[in-house]
């Protein structure tokens, strides 16, 4: 294996992944790519296509692909990997994003992948569980944790203690702790258009990197909020809320454990995020 050239990661060389296909390599070709994973396009010389997906931690999606049974999932399987990393192996699928196809009904839509999501079998895993108040306070609590250690260390400049204690009295308001217990399920956690193929017998969802277990509604408006739209009008303010401030939580906590370097950037988007939802 080979590590990325600016990340810790770890990919499988041209030879390896040959074999791991049954076939030689045609085309390999990077599409994505960030610190914390590396999607390539992989096609072989017998005319198959295949995405070739590595990750750093935080992620469940090779425990989740081998658990998880439902229409709306790819075809995908994990391949051996070096250190920290996980690989994957997924089918490739040509088909329109979500983002691209201009839904007619996007609520209804939404709704109908909220269902879809809730009946994955298999018990597929969870990287957080803010089902409970009890769970979504502790979550909620050592996210804000390391923003405050980041904001003493000093490596915070916009974000500060006030924005903090601010985050903290909304994240215990009652809007946002009556959404957290309203309707609890499997919760895809990313379901952006972008994350949603168009395909001629139905739709998948991509990346499974981070699902929760919490208000399933979360998902309807994560999809709602990608495609423009006004969110809390069909989910309501409280379940809009929780999404804003599971996206500080995870910045908070990237920042501490995750991605250390990108804390100047992760700084700002907190605090942008802090100054749109934070009142008082």
């Amino acid at each position: 294996m080979d590590r990325h050239p600016r990340f810790d990661l770890w990919l499988h060389d041209d030879a390896e992944l040959a074999a791991a296909v049954g076939a030689s390599l045609a085309e390999r070709a990077t599409i994505h790519e960030w610190p914390l994973s590396c999607v390539q396009r992989v096609r072989t010389t017998d005319g198959r296509r295949f995405i070739y997906k590595v990750s750093a931690p935080p992620t469940v999606e090779a425990e989740f692909y081998a658990r998880a049974r439902s229409p709306v999932l790819i075809a995908a399987r994990a391949l051996p990997a070096a250190g920290t990393t996980t690989a994957l192996l997924m089918e490739e699928l040509v088909a329109p994003r979500l983002a691209d196809a201009r839904p007619a009904d996007a609520p209804a839509l939404a709704e109908r992948l909220v269902r879809c999501i809730g009946s994955i079998e298999g018990d597929p895993p969870a990287l957080h569980d803010i089902s409970t108040r009890a769970r979504w306070t502790d979550h909620m609590c050592a996210a804000l944790d390391d923003i405050r250690a980041c904001v003493a260390e000093g490596t915070f400049r916009e974000v500060d203690a006030h924005l903090a204690d601010r985050l903290e009295r909304l994240a215990s308001s009652p809007p946002v702790l009556e959404a957290v217990e309203a309707r609890t399920g499997y919760v895809h956690g990313d379901l952006m258009a972008e994350n949603v193929l168009v395909a001629g017998d139905g739709y998948r969802v991509l990346d499974w990197q981070r699902p929760l277990r919490g208000p399933t509604a979360l998902d309807a408006a994560t999809l709602l909020l990608s495609l423009g739209l006004d969110a809390a009008r069909h989910v309501g303010p409280g379940v809009v809320l929780v999404h804003h401030l599971l996206h500080v939580a995870w910045f908070g906590q990237s920042a501490r454990r995750w991605l250390p370097h990108g804390k100047p950037h992760l700084d700002r988007v907190i605090a942008r995020i802090g100054r749109e939802v934070a009142v008082g």
